[in-house]
């Protein structure tokens, strides 16, 4: 009996380990169409376990000044913000105080065991990491990316979004997200998801972040000489 049931928990291991292997390997979407002029640069950033997109501050084809409150982000000063990062995840986690994964492990795994709030970190940055990997983009493209990501904001009736605070971040705000954060719907879901929207190749199953970072390597390439952001030479 012992032994029987330590087989079953073999097997049940070893199946996660291939699902998740597997559905890191194999694209979402096969036969994406080639596109080769992408004026529009936006950038990828992944670390361990979390994924953010970096897009332009202003470009021309949209400014977040009009869709955003940039006094509560701390992004109004073009001078000093180039670009805004989004990142999702769960509320209590995302806006926990930070320490080592270990320390923080029962609040991740309830996290993701259970339908939670979500929301949206968006952070002002005055250059972009040099870790960041970048992905050109269309016009039409990019309105799509926009557009998914304004859908991520959750409203109140008067069609506000919900700013948060900061939590223990120096910069930026919080904003009350949708839909509820899960293990089915994780941060990198949800980058998964708005790449997939503006035609980004993505994996099958995003929970890596560096699968994500690895599938989108096959995207238009980034523009040689991107359009600098406003106050930038």
């Amino acid at each position: 009996m012992r032994l029987g049931w330590q087989m079953m928990v073999g097997g049940g291991v070893f199946s996660l380990i291939l699902t998740v292997g597997l559905g890191s390997l194999l694209p979402r979407r096969w036969g994406l169409p080639d596109v080769t002029d992408c004026p529009i640069p936006i950038y990828l950033q992944g670390g361990a376990i979390h994924t953010d997109v970096i897009l332009p501050r202003r470009h021309a084809y949209v400014d977040w000044g009009e869709r955003l409150p940039l006094a509560k982000i701390g992004a109004q000063d073009a001078q000093e913000t180039a670009y805004l990062s989004f990142g999702f995840g769960e509320q209590h986690f995302y806006m926990g105080e930070p320490g080592s994964l270990l320390l923080r492990s029962p609040d991740g795994l309830r996290a993701l065991f259970w339908a939670n709030s979500s929301i949206l970190f968006v952070n002002p940055i005055e250059e972009v990491p040099a870790t960041a990997q970048c992905i050109g983009l269309t016009a039409s493209q990019y309105g799509e990316l926009v557009q998914y990501i304004e859908s991520s904001f959750q409203r109140n009736p008067q069609g506000e979004l919900i700013p948060l605070g900061r939590g223990f971040h120096a910069t930026g705000q919080f904003f009350q997200g949708q839909p509820g954060y899960s293990l089915l719907f994780t941060c990198n879901h949800w980058t998964a998801k708005g790449l997939d929207h503006a035609g980004v190749p993505t994996p099958l199953l995003p929970l890596l972040s560096q699968s994500l970072l690895w599938h989108s390597r096959n995207a238009c390439p980034c523009p040689k000489s991107p359009t600098p952001a406003p106050g930038h030479p």
